[in-house]
């Protein structure tokens, strides 16, 4: 069964590729495996008993690891 939406995590990535000219911006496949890890990991450190917010920094973290420094 394929996916009709796109995540929260994609839609960011996604976004925040295209706004600073990244190369991956099109690359569905790409965002779709960074955006899977950041919920299995914000789903991880909920489960931890960190609160939302620790657990979307933590989310943020892996959805956006190393694409900062590239440009």
């Amino acid at each position: 069964m394929g996916k009709d939406r796109l995540s929260y995590y994609e839609l960011y990535l996604k976004k925040y590729l295209q706004d600073i000219g990244h190369p991956k911006s099109d690359d569905q496949e790409f965002i779709t495996m960074r955006a899977d890890a950041a919920a299995e990991e914000a789903e991880k450190s909920a489960r931890q008993g960190l609160s939302v917010a620790q657990a979307e920094e933590s989310a943020m973290a892996v959805l956006l690891d190393g694409l900062t420094d590239v440009l």
